[in-house]
């Protein structure tokens, strides 16, 4: 195919710090990429929030920055986003709160008292996502004890992807795979769970209405279209959510494959067809599309954890790779110095928003760079915890790796020896845009040659495996012991 008849997807990633744009042909060549950041705002400890309208006018500016050329043979604009965020808006879609992103803590007591009911621990399984402060669920019942006035003025309780959706197309609509991410929905329908809403004080029409992920509208709306710098009507795919989408765009969905991804935060996914089975506790199940589920555990302990050491302990800014370099300085197993790299409490398999950092086996021969192996260890630790917990229902033979961290040689040769696995790396960075295209040209019927052929892969020492395998078990022992006292501290 030339590029003079290729069909063109933008793909629009909203993540937890920046908005990301990405172009692709069908055949899968890049052809225009940007991002742009927007905030995070602390108002009190453990509250994290954004403002809707910040994010929306960085989608609107990412979009505009694209070529006219280019504007000209976009075929959609497809959507991915960070999932959990939730706030209330009027019938207009004009925020009554600020977005409440997946990292606030806030609903931390709510999250306990439901963790401490056995039976609802045990009903609430089939919604496939795991009480905790991250869940929409929890969050709503922290707002309509702590703002009634506001949680009784809502017209809806949205998401950021739904909130410019509806500012595009003007329909609260969300599609299956966000929703099965709310604690709100019933695993395996479009249905939201009854038994959920009422716990959360809502009916169902203060939710927008779930629909296909491949669920798509023309975008025409003269203004609109203007300030995105269109000449012409334009389809807006709805997609799903950045962490199934990241797995579709890994072309990890074969039985036998992982993806695992390390940015900010960190997470390891695998596909699942049976949606009849109850999903496993502590492991979270979320939708992909229709035929497609995709389970795995979310870390909120990733690369963050190198910009807290760096600018805490060594007092600068360093990059990443100038991290790891530092670190593998270092023989494996730091020496016996190990971390529980919990540092902003923790999602899988723990669980525990007041989980809590360690490092353990400190002696007078470990120096900085001790420690700083021991947090990139620690975090692949975490992660392999992960499918530790699921291991007796996991057979895969191969990881595909996305993220930040993909960057670093040294740091996926890590991740391979500690999973004892190969590790593929792909052609595109960004996993979860390269999903939200896939989706796209499916949504429109148009063929597409995207090929998941690895473009370099990394080969487990079998040796340093087996030593991994020790000092896992050193974490996983530790974890334990310490388990209970993080709320005591």
């Amino acid at each position: 195919m030339s590029n003079s008849v290729q069909r063109i997807i933008l793909a629009i990633d909203i993540g937890t710090s920046s908005v990301k744009a990405l172009a692709l042909t069908q055949s899968g060549e890049e052809i225009f990429q940007d991002q742009q950041p927007y905030t995070t705002y602390h108002p009190q400890p453990g509250f994290s929030e954004q403002h809707p309208d910040e994010i929306y006018q960085a989608v609107k500016k990412i979009i505009r920055g694209c070529s006219a050329n280019l504007k000209e043979n976009i075929s959609a604009i497809s959507f991915s986003s960070a999932m959990h965020s939730i706030m209330a808006v009027d019938e207009q879609s004009n925020p009554l709160t600020p977005l409440i992103i997946w990292s606030d803590l806030r609903s931390e007591e709510e999250s306990k008292q439901l963790q401490n009911n056995t039976e609802v621990l045990n009903r609430f399984a089939y919604t496939g996502t795991p009480i905790h402060p991250m869940s929409p669920l929890c969050k709503l019942i922290w707002l309509k004890k702590y703002q009634p006035e506001v949680f009784e003025r809502a017209h809806k309780f949205i998401g950021i992807k739904e909130f410019i959706w509806h500012k595009f197309f003007q329909h609260f609509e969300i599609d299956q795979g966000m929703a099965s991410a709310t604690g709100l929905l019933k695993t395996g329908t479009y249905s939201w769970f009854e038994e959920a809403l009422a716990i959360a004080g809502i009916t169902a029409d203060k939710l927008s209405v779930p629909v296909s992920i491949y669920h798509h509208c023309l975008l025409s709306n003269p203004s609109i279209l203007n300030e995105l710098g269109f000449s012409k009507p334009v389809n807006g795919v709805i997609g799903s959510s950045d962490g199934c989408l990241a797995h579709m765009g890994s072309f990890a969905l074969y039985s036998d494959a992982l993806s695992l991804t390390i940015g900010t935060s960190g997470a390891v996914r695998w596909t699942v067809k049976d949606n009849t089975s109850t999903p496993k506790a502590r492991i979270f199940r979320y939708h992909l599309d229709e035929q497609t589920l995709i389970e795995g555990g979310a870390s909120n302990n990733g690369a963050v954890l190198i910009d807290w050491f760096s600018k805490n302990f060594l007092k600068e800014n360093i990059n990443a790779e100038t991290f790891i370099q530092r670190a593998m300085k270092v023989s494996p197993g730091a020496e016996g110095l190990i971390f529980l790299p919990y540092v902003f409490g923790e999602r899988a398999p723990v669980y525990n928003p007041e989980a809590s950092g360690v490092f353990f086996g400190i002696r007078q021969h470990h120096t900085t760079d001790h420690f700083m192996r021991a947090i990139v260890e620690g975090i692949g630790y975490a992660l392999y915890s992960i499918v530790d917990h699921a291991e007796a229902q996991l057979n895969y033979s191969y990881l595909v790796a996305s993220g930040g961290f993909a960057h670093s040689h040294e740091w996926v040769q890590v991740i391979a020896d500690i999973f004892g696995k190969p590790v593929h790396l792909n052609q595109h960075e960004n996993a979860s845009a390269v999903g939200a295209a896939m989706v796209g040209f499916k949504a429109l019927g148009i063929e597409t040659t995207l090929l998941g052929k690895p473009m370099k892969v990394v080969v487990p020492d079998a040796k340093l495996h087996s030593a991994y395998q020790k000092f896992y078990s050193n974490f996983r022992d530790l974890c334990k012991r310490f388990s209970d006292e993080s709320g005591k501290l």
